[in-house]
């Protein structure tokens, strides 16, 4: 037999206040550490944010947006075609 289906649960909303202090403080160290180095740091934190960027494209492509797709109400699983073989 077949094990059943997990039940899917709804995300808990989230706040974009504490996205934001930390966006915001992590600009203003950035800025401070490469005024410090009189920009030697400035070439690695671009490196970091190119690559970070990067990551992020990958999340909204593969996981937001497929999470979407996979959460939408789907048929049940006896209505589903079978899988793999020849017909």
């Amino acid at each position: 037999p077949k094990p059943e289906r997990p039940e899917i649960f709804e995300r808990p909303a989230g706040s974009w206040l504490s996205i934001a202090l930390v966006a915001g403080f992590g600009i203003l160290m950035a800025a401070v550490i490469s005024i410090l180095t009189m920009g030697y740091f400035l070439w690695i934190f671009l490196l970091a944010f190119v690559i970070f960027s990067i990551i992020a494209l990958q999340y909204l492509i593969w996981g937001y947006w497929f999470e979407r797709i996979y959460r939408t109400n789907l048929p049940p699983e006896e209505d589903l075609p079978p899988r793999g073989g020849s017909v």
